[in-house]
């Protein structure tokens, strides 16, 4: 039987990042109805698939001229591989993929994964005088392609209110839920002399690591068998250069990666082996208020309970399972929150198999296979 080709690619994910690959490629190749492939960052994890083909590229930095020149390049993987589908896993391959459309057909579909026009205006990456100019090109590539693309992904469920050019009717909310390779109970973590906290995924000051240090710092005043463990990568130099800083002299905080992307499923492993998660994303201008981050469905899908910002919409998500013990970073009692993280049971209502990719799963391939000439 013959494949539908399919391509998913990003710019700065990497090939083996959890969505284009676990749960997107995983999910579409078991049908056996797809070739996938993948274009992304290249990983050190080596990765095998009978039903996937990977084209890495990179490394390069965010504000460097190969970033500029990447979607060029990818554009020569799409005329190599010929795809019948394109999920274009970024704003920068917009118009690479529009073209390809015009030129060769298929069908296209755009995966947002974050409203990246609010990210630009609200966070640090960018100098004050670029955000607006920034912000402005990328709406335009959004409007001017829009008519190009035949459906559109998007990775959280606000993004339907914020974002006025995407077409109801040809748009699906596909979360970044949880994907194991296999489901495995969660082992009892009650057993370890050390309470191991564990900050995962992107490191940056947005994303509360240097709350997470100071926190760990109070508590371990306390009671000496804290620890932090740091895992994850570490895109804006001055921040890792920070991070380095603020943790050479303290043996109870550890970093693995930083200056290098770390395999996901080794994260995966060291938050079943944790006993409690930070999640301090700041709001960045009321930015992430809505958003149901990836790291609560894979710290709720793994049951390990956390460390949470005092958000409205993440304190109700772990209500629902008795997760999290909310903490504001600005007024933070080290004594109360340490006898609650000994003294509290978690995880003693609900059902976390909603946090799981399954549960996403049969939405996405119903909606892929609209535009292929499959039918599952």
């Amino acid at each position: 039987m013959n494949k539908t080709k399919l391509l998913i690619a990003s710019t700065l994910k990497p090939i083996d990042d959890s969505r284009m690959f676990e749960k997107f490629g995983v999910s579409l190749a078991k049908t056996n109805e797809y070739e996938v492939n993948i274009i992304g960052f290249s990983s050190k994890n080596t990765l095998t698939h009978d039903s996937i083909h990977f084209y890495s590229h990179g490394p390069f930095g965010r504000m460097s001229f190969d970033r500029i020149t990447s979607p060029s390049k990818i554009f020569k993987t799409y005329l190599k591989v010929k795809p019948q589908i394109i999920i274009c896993n970024t704003h920068e391959l917009l118009i690479v993929t529009s073209i390809y459309r015009i030129l060769f057909g298929g069908r296209i579909i755009y995966d947002i994964r974050e409203n990246y026009v609010k990210n630009i205006q609200n966070t640090n990456v960018f100098t004050p005088i670029l955000r607006p100019l920034l912000a402005a090109y990328v709406r335009a590539k959004e409007l001017i392609t829009k008519p190009f693309f035949d459906g559109f992904i998007l990775a959280e469920r606000i993004y339907s209110k914020q974002l006025g050019f995407v077409p109801a009717h040809k748009s699906i909310v596909i979360e970044n839920k949880f994907m194991p390779f296999e489901v495995v109970e969660s082992e009892s973590k009650a057993n370890s002399e050390n309470i191991v906290l564990l900050y995962s995924g992107t490191i940056s000051a947005s994303n509360g690591i240097f709350e997470a240090i100071e926190i760990t710092d109070q508590l371990h005043q306390i009671d000496s068998s804290i620890r932090l463990r740091i895992i994850g990568y570490c895109a804006l130099k001055k921040d890792l250069l920070k991070l380095q800083e603020a943790i050479k002299a303290k043996e109870y905080i550890e970093l693995i990666g930083g200056d290098f992307l770390v395999p996901h499923q080794q994260i995966i492993q060291e938050i079943k082996e944790a006993n409690f998660g930070f999640v301090l994303k700041k709001p960045n201008n009321g930015i992430n208020d809505d958003k149901i981050l990836t790291r609560l469905f894979e710290y709720s899908a793994n049951k390990l309970p956390m460390l949470l910002l005092n958000n409205p919409t993440w304190v109700k998500f772990c209500d629902e399972f008795n997760s999290a013990i909310p903490i504001n970073p600005n007024h933070f009692d080290p004594n109360k929150t340490l006898a609650l993280m000994k003294d509290s049971s978690f995880y003693t209502q609900g059902d976390t198999k909603s946090s799981l990719w399954e549960s996403e799963e049969s939405r996405f391939l119903t909606f892929i296979a609209k535009f292929s000439k499959f039918k599952i």
